[in-house]
């Protein structure tokens, strides 16, 4: 087995080497993405997107099996994404992770060898060696990963999600395959928590892996998330089409610590017919630098089956 303190030090090495080269050549930018898949999109591995990559920044890892391990150095967004064949799996015998940076976060993966057609492993899969906050993973089990500092083990804010064709919301934890308490209100949520040592609780545990619990649109892998460029201070809008009068509407999910939705109305269309579409208009503040998602789902109040889902990624500037 790789002494993953060794290649802790490389990967360290690396990194100076390469914030050395980049900030001699130009001064703090905005926060970047990068997108890794096992072919095709990039050239680059997990490792060295990590080693590449600035606070801030979010990489996008696509669905395929990584054999490397890698070692999180930066505060970064590591994201894994199901782009048609499931949350991207790190191989059991060499695909490790190590958080080794306060404000990492690590979601979108999958640490169980069961779909890659290997034995579960006890050994530890995922180190946490200073604070991060880890969510919507899936682990063969709580021997598979080994916090050494306190790690936020569920999403820093409520999400939307889908389970069993109902829509609801919530904080959302990881998926853990020996996870053995019930879920009586039915909603995907473990009842009892994760205790992995006393510091470190997943409050919010998953019932299915978490590929799962993503809005339909989103989980197809097969629509395109929306960009959008945004400055501090400086609104911008989102127009949806949208039609009232058959009871259905935008819910919208955002980063509250980003954002600041300054108001949201509907606009008739010019049709005098009855029953004539609009559109849903929302206006939206951005109140700090940073790379974020807002969800949009359409669907009507007292019904849990979704018509519609959008996404639209923003990249705030100074």
């Amino acid at each position: 087995m790789l002494d993953y303190k060794r290649l802790f030090i490389q990967a360290s090495i690396a990194l100076l080497l390469s914030l050395m080269l980049s900030s001699s050549l130009s001064g703090a930018g905005a926060a970047q993405m990068t997108r890794i898949c096992p072919q095709g999109c990039s050239n680059l591995s997990i490792q060295e997107a990590l080693v590449n990559a600035s606070a801030g920044d979010t990489i996008i890892v696509e669905s395929g099996i990584y054999a490397n391990p890698f070692i999180m150095g930066r505060p970064v967004n590591l994201q894994g994404r199901d782009t048609g064949s499931g949350n991207p799996i790190l191989n059991p015998e060499k695909g490790r992770a190590i958080l080794a940076a306060q404000g990492a976060m690590l979601s979108g993966f999958d640490f169980s060898s069961a779909r890659a057609g290997d034995e579960r492993s006890a050994g530890c899969r995922l180190e946490v060696v200073l604070p991060a906050t880890i969510y919507l993973n899936d682990f063969p089990g709580k021997n598979s990963v080994c916090p050494e500092d306190v790690a936020t083990w569920n999403s820093s804010r409520m999400i939307s999600y889908q389970y069993n064709s109902r829509v609801q919301r919530s904080f959302l934890g990881n998926y853990w395959a020996d996870y053995a308490s019930e879920d009586k209100n039915g909603d995907g949520i473990g009842d009892e928590p994760v205790v992995l040592n006393q510091d470190n609780i997943d409050n919010y545990p998953l019932m299915q892996p978490a590929e799962s619990y993503l809005i339909s649109d989103e989980a197809d892998g097969k629509s395109e998330m929306e960009l959008l460029d945004a400055r501090v201070g400086e609104e911008f809008v989102i127009s949806l089409s949208a039609n009232p009068t058959t009871g259905y509407g935008w819910n919208v999910d955002y980063d509250h610590s980003l954002l600041n939705l300054k108001s949201s109305d509907f606009r008739a269309s010019s049709s005098k017919a009855l029953g004539a579409s609009g559109t849903s208009i929302f206006v939206f503040e951005p109140l700090m630098p940073g790379k974020t998602t807002i969800y949009f789902v359409y669907k009507r109040s007292w019904e849990n089956i979704v018509a519609d889902a959008r996404a639209f990624q923003v990249e705030i500037s100074a």
